[in-house]
């Protein structure tokens, strides 16, 4: 039974186990800030709680291997078998090397390990191949070295093996093997199969991504097509009660809608860390600083989502990103849903969209369309006299000449109109114009200068945008798709993890009336933006609250990779996969006693969310 194969088997999945390991390490030092909260004891639970996780992925990953070196017929030892074994060893493990390699890196993007995402963002994975690999040349270093050290770890059969069991038996062997693959593979006898979820057991919860591992949550992310539906409620009426909703609200508004302009400003990876006016003034966003000084700007805003593909469908239609997988790429893509700009187009307004980079990129085009934005201006778009000049080299045009090409373009646009403007320049490789090198401040990662040159476009966009005759009756926006990269103690949490800034500016009306204490969210904006033109409607989510209405305090809903929080100014309320509950204190975290009304809201945007997605029935008081 336990002859030279079965322990040589053995041996070769252990040598796996150690790498698992080391690369959970790795994923520990590249993301120090990340597990800050825990001591030393909590630490070397996770790292013994992911050796669950790490026997199952290795078990699905290897199962032919275990197949082939316990095959019941043959000369498994022999010279040439074992060569074969050695490579299908390497050739299906180094995938997932890979992957785990990438992600100590890419955690920093989207706050938890990767799933099927790979999946939406291939094309631009693909585009970006080169740089990337250039940029991140040490990840490539240290596939090759572990690959390499893999091989060259590989144990070798021994010259005289032991002899090789009766073919019966060894296929009793191969069965009984593969009950305990099985077993592994589920992670023991519990009633569920293992699942990311189950690495979320203590406190702080951040802990749970460092158990994980990316093969294992990749892997579990194939094929997940459906949303588990929830019933937290009984009926669709009950269901509306809950989400404290009036489909209606705004289909009844009195008055007759103003013919203003909406220009939404989406600034990549400005986090609020690196606002000044969000922290004392220590930031990299003078103008934007300025700007804050003039509208209104939410000290508890967030963004619905970790990745810039989850910010449009929060924006533009007032759906949060609480599954893990973006919308815009998901089953349910195809849904019924209506956008900001669909409700616009109604009445009157010419709607379009402008991003910078290659037409495609993260779905924005198809996505858009879907929102109701008449047109879309991408790279294919930009004159293409002016494109090669204002290039960046990686992703699409330099923020400054876009942003004042889209300028010019809004203002041969026909009144009222509705533009949503996506920059770029803040992005990863954090790329900005030779002749700029050195006037912005460096700050302590490399994203901040180039946040003060995408502050810097903007300032040149309002200079310019002041002297068109459509600037004094229209209504600016402004937010971050995601946050990015942190060194401040107060934002390496569950909240600050989604912390951006969310800014209202008219420069012909006084908005001084609005709660800047409030809790905010990019869900919102679909809802401001109606209740500030006086715009009637029934095609509202649930999620979406207007930031002028001054009877609520409002409300994030959010979606760690693992559990739904709902922040409201008197409390986070957690709600985990197994509608297990935890309440803490807004904004410190501190464990707090259970707030019943905020529990039956967030179960009741949960369950909304989910049944509406997996059934269609996202508007479903249509029906009444």
């Amino acid at each position: 039974m336990f002859d030279t194969a079965f322990k040589l088997m053995l041996r070769r999945l252990g040598l796996l186990l150690v790498l698992y390991t080391l690369l959970r390490l790795l994923f520990y030092i590249f993301n120090p800030a990340e597990f800050a909260g825990a001591d030393a004891v909590k630490l070397l639970f996770a790292f013994a709680h992911g050796l669950r996780f790490d026997v199952a992925a290795i078990l699905i990953i290897n199962s032919v291997f275990i197949l082939l070196s316990l095959s019941p017929v043959g000369n498994t030892l022999h010279p040439t078998y074992q060569r074969v074994l050695k490579w299908v060893f390497i050739l299906c493990n180094a995938p997932f090397i890979a992957l785990a390699i990438v992600d100590v890196e890419f955690f920093k993007f989207i706050g938890r390990r990767t799933s099927n995402e790979l999946f939406s963002i291939t094309g631009d994975i693909t585009s970006q191949l080169i740089q990337l690999l250039g940029y991140y040349w040490y990840l490539t270093l240290g596939f090759v070295l572990l690959v390499l050290g893999l091989a060259r770890a590989f144990p070798k059969a021994p010259a005289l093996p032991s002899p090789a069991p009766k073919v019966w038996l060894r296929g009793l062997r191969l069965v009984l093997v593969a009950g305990f693959v099985v077993l592994g593979i589920r992670g023991g006898l519990q009633l569920k199969p293992l699942r990311p979820s189950h690495a979320f057991v203590v406190e702080p919860a951040a802990l749970g991504h460092l158990t994980l591992n990316s093969p294992f949550t990749f892997i579990k992310g194939i094929g997940q097509t459906t949303l588990e539906q929830k019933n937290y409620f009984g009926t669709e009426q009950e269901l509306l009660q809950a989400l404290q909703f009036d489909p209606q609200k705004y289909n009844q508004a009195q008055g007759t809608a103003e013919k203003q302009n909406v220009v939404i400003i989406i600034l990549e990876s400005f986090a609020a860390e690196y606002v000044g006016a969000l922290n004392n003034g220590q930031g990299y966003t003078p103008f934007l600083d300025s700007l804050a000084t003039q509208g209104v700007l939410f000290r508890d805003a967030f963004a619905n989502g970790r990745k810039s593909i989850e910010s449009l469908p929060s924006i533009l239609a007032g759906m949060p990103s609480l599954m893990p997988e973006p919308f815009i790429t998901s089953p349910y893509q195809a849904n019924e849903i209506y956008g900001l700009g669909t409700i616009l187009q109604q009445e009157g307004y010419h709607t379009a969209m402008f991003h910078g980079a290659a037409n495609g990129s993260m779905g924005f085009n198809n996505f858009a369309i879907r929102a109701g934005m008449q047109e879309y201006y991408g790279l294919d778009e930009y004159p293409s006299s002016l494109r090669k000049q204002d290039f960046d080299g990686q992703w699409g045009i330099f923020d400054e000449p876009y942003l004042q090409y889209v300028s010019k373009e809004l203002t041969g646009f026909q009144q009222p109109f509705m533009a949503t403007l996506f920059t770029l320049s803040s992005h990863q490789p954090y790329t900005i114009p030779d002749k700029y090198k050195g006037r912005f401040p460096k700050g302590e990662l490399e994203i901040h200068e180039s946040i003060g040159y995408a502050d810097h476009a903007l300032r040149q966009f309002f200079k310019s945008a002041a002297r068109q005759p459509w600037y004094e009756n229209t209504l600016f926006i402004l937010t971050a798709d995601h946050t990015q990269k942190s060194i401040n103690p107060a934002y390496q949490n569950e909240l600050g993890n989604f912390r951006v800034p969310l800014l209202l500016f008219h420069p012909g009306k006084n908005l001084e009336s609005i709660d800047a204490g409030r809790v905010a969210q990019h869900a919102d904006i679909p809802a401001t933006v109606v209740d500030f033109l006086q715009v009637k409607t029934d095609k509202l989510l649930p999620f979406s609250k207007s930031l002028f209405d001054t009877v609520t305090t409002g409300n994030a809903i959010l979606y760690n990779g693992s559990s739904y929080l709902l922040v409201q100014p008197e409390v986070v309320t957690m709600l985990n996969q197994d509608d297990a509950l935890q309440f803490y204190t807004f904004p410190d975290l501190a464990p707090a006693s259970p707030a019943p009304q905020a529990e039956q809201l967030l179960k009741a945007q949960v369950q909304y969310f989910r049944n509406g997605l997996v059934n269609n029935r996202l508007y479903f008081w249509k029906e009444f």
